[in-house]
């Protein structure tokens, strides 16, 4: 069974989200049910206007070589501190792999506690493609998280973004 992430990652990613780890259960970002889902609509939306629906916005977001992955494939206890960075140092190996496989030129990582992580995936041999690493803050625990997260991301694709002049 092919998982629903990869039926919308584009043939060439130019920019690539990382967050975390997926929820558990049937939350899931290309589900569009998950306020991360809703924080990058949104910095989408103040740049190319309203989608129609959840489907238009993710077909969009595909369009522009944008794609959504995880550090770890696999959720992580967020209850014990010690096995969630184990499992996020484990995680980087395999991140490296995937993103060696989809060569972005942009990286935006969605969660400043893992940006280690992602810099140690972006070190391993091979990764050449990446031109810029960039950082914005995780969307949860305050609306003005929220709306932090979202003016970053809205100055990101400004500047890199599908109609930028970022080549």
């Amino acid at each position: 069974m092919i998982a629903i992430s990869e039926i919308y990652r584009p043939d060439q990613v130019k920019m690539l989200f990382v967050a975390e780890a997926p929820g558990g259960g049937e939350k899931h970002f290309y589900h569009a049910n998950t306020n991360l889902y809703r924080t990058i609509r949104d910095a989408f939306e103040v740049m190319y206007g309203n989608f129609n629906s959840p489907e238009d916005f993710i077909k969009f977001f595909k369009s522009t070589g944008c794609y959504l992955d995880h550090l770890s494939q696999v959720p992580l206890d967020k209850a014990n501190r010690q096995a969630r960075l184990d499992g996020r140092k484990t995680a980087a190996e395999s991140l490296s792999s995937r993103i060696n496989e989809m060569s972005p030129e942009i990286v935006v990582v969605l969660m400043k506690e893992i940006m280690p992580f992602v810099e140690s995936a972006l070190g391993q041999p091979g990764i050449n493609s990446v031109r810029s690493l960039l950082v914005v803050p995780y969307p949860a625990g305050s609306h003005a998280n929220k709306q932090n997260c979202i003016s970053e991301i809205t100055q990101i694709l400004k500047l890199y973004g599908p109609e930028s002049d970022f080549v």
